[in-house]
């Protein structure tokens, strides 16, 4: 066993401002004070866990003290700089507020600052997790961070801005420390495993980037574990056996068989299987989730890789298989997963087999509530019969216009007959005028007239037809039935 081994987050910690990665707004600006000479009292870095607070206020020490500073940088080479690497400097006084957050702490500091610095130009007092101290201790604090000694310089560094009182903070200069993007961080582990001549490719490092969630210690912490778990192989296959992750193609086969509803009885077989593998159903649950959410960010064209868990070539993957498919159904899924996943922590199920058992419950209500017609799927069918019965309608009133055209041979002018009018048609007989005068008939219903346009230039004026009208009535029915006819055409109807 080598008793020198040191880990990576302690032994690749920045020791220059310049190696201090996606902080550019904090070191920026202490750079630019130590150009400008204009030095504050008083420091607070604000920003969550593992991403550079207390490593910026170690190289700001350092080059506050340094006997031969390189510009902005320190040298890193004197005694001020060695001591303050090591641990060992009597200028740079580490204080966890979290184990000595009473005032009587305060108090002993109060008395600290008054003595100068014994080696360097500064004394240094870094508070860690600052927000930890009481109100009392606090109040302590402000007069003397107020007016601080001309030797001393506070940094104070915390992960819950909110709890800090605004009498200390406007009493400081605050800088906020932001996550480090998975594609940062990705970059940045590949340059490590190349000096650690580690093997790796580009999955594994990003499951170790993503793990890491934004911190660039959390992110060596868990590569450390990775090199002993892969013997330094970092590849994909084995992070992703490490971190219990399945990969997309098991959630690509639990979508379809929810989809599907002859492959229902599929679920239950992998929740089976899952089980007896000894899988923690919870997290899973979880997994797939995210996985479903990571299709609606696919839908909504918001993928990248900061907001899904998938590496680039699955993302790829999902595009192209999922594109048809509808985001309604989606929604309702992974709304529906929520409220299980939610459940399921509120009950605190005691054991796996419990878990089970629940999720099967709950999975044939999803099926049952799949297999129920959406309103998208309604409209787009209620939209498809609406095309085809408009296009048999057309089609009829063709047909109808074919059927009710009157096709006349064409006849010379020469032979044409010349229509006769009859006499009796128009003229009342002495006989009918008789009877007229004698008692009135009732109103008699006017048979309709029916134009018909011949395909000759000249125009023939047929003799009115006296059929019965009710006969008439049946013969326009049968002639336009089924179609739509228009109320004007037919006025006397």
């Amino acid at each position: 066993m080598n008793e020198n081994h040191q880990v990576l987050f302690r032994k690749y910690r920045p020791q220059f401002f310049k190696d201090v990665i996606y902080q550019d707004l904090a070191v920026g600006s202490l750079q630019n004070a130590f150009k400008t000479k204009k030095i504050g009292h008083a420091y607070i870095f604000i920003g969550p866990r593992g991403v550079g607070k207390t490593t910026i206020a170690r190289i700001l020490a350092k080059r506050l003290n340094c006997e031969n500073p390189d510009g902005v940088e320190p040298c890193n080479k004197c005694l001020s700089c060695m001591e303050i690497t090591k641990g060992n400097s009597n200028d740079v006084m580490e204080i966890d507020a979290a184990s000595n957050s009473g005032v009587d702490n305060i108090r002993d500091l109060r008395e600290n600052v008054k003595f100068n610095a014994m080696g360097g130009r500064y004394r240094v007092y870094i508070l860690d997790e600052v927000h930890m101290l009481s109100s009392a201790a606090f109040n302590a604090l402000l007069k003397t961070l107020e007016e601080p000694p001309p030797h001393v310089v506070f940094i104070l560094a915390t992960t819950e801005y909110h709890k800090i009182p605004e009498t200390i903070l406007s009493r400081c200069q605050d800088f906020h420390f932001r996550k480090v993007p998975v594609a940062v961080l990705q970059q940045y582990v590949e340059t490590l495993c190349v000096k650690e001549n580690f093997k790796f490719d580009s999955e594994g490092l990003f499951w170790i980037a993503k793990k890491g969630d934004g911190s660039v210690r959390d992110t060596l912490s868990f590569m450390e574990q990775a090199v002993v778990f892969t013997d330094g192989n970092l590849t994909g296959a084995k992070l992703r056996k490490m971190i219990g992750y399945h990969g997309i193609d098991t959630f690509i086969e639990l979508l379809e068989d929810i989809l599907d509803p002859a492959r229902s009885a599929k679920i239950f077989e992998k929740l089976e299987t899952f089980f007896q593998e000894g899988m923690d159903l919870i997290k899973f649950t979880w997994d797939f989730l995210e996985f479903l959410n990571s299709l609606l960010l696919i839908k909504d064209n918001l993928a990248d890789r900061e907001s899904l868990n998938i590496p680039v070539e699955d993302l790829q993957k999902l595009k192209l298989q999922f594109r048809e498919l509808d985001r309604e159904v989606l929604i309702l899924l992974a709304e529906n997963l929520f409220l299980i996943h939610e459940k399921m922590n509120q009950m605190k199920l005691r054991s796996s087999y419990e878990v089970k058992v629940y999720l099967e419950i709950q999975f044939r209500k999803l099926i049952l509530e799949r297999e129920k017609p959406s309103v998208s799927g309604l409209l787009a069918k209620l939209s498809d019969l609406t095309k085809q019965i408009q296009s048999d309608i057309g089609n009829l009133s063709e047909a109808g216009d074919k059927e009710t055209e009157v096709k006349k041979p064409v006849i010379p002018e020469a032979k044409r007959p010349t229509a006769q009018i009859p006499t009796n048609v128009n003229k009342p007989t002495a006989t009918t005028s008789a009877a007229l005068d004698e008692k009135p008939s009732p109103p008699r219903q006017e048979t309709p007239k029916e134009t018909v346009t011949s395909s000759t230039p000249d125009t023939e004026t047929k003799p009115k037809s006296s059929a019965d009208p009710n006969e008439m009535e049946k013969l326009l029915k049968e002639k336009f039935a089924g179609m739509e006819v228009d109320p004007g055409q037919f006025k006397n109807l």
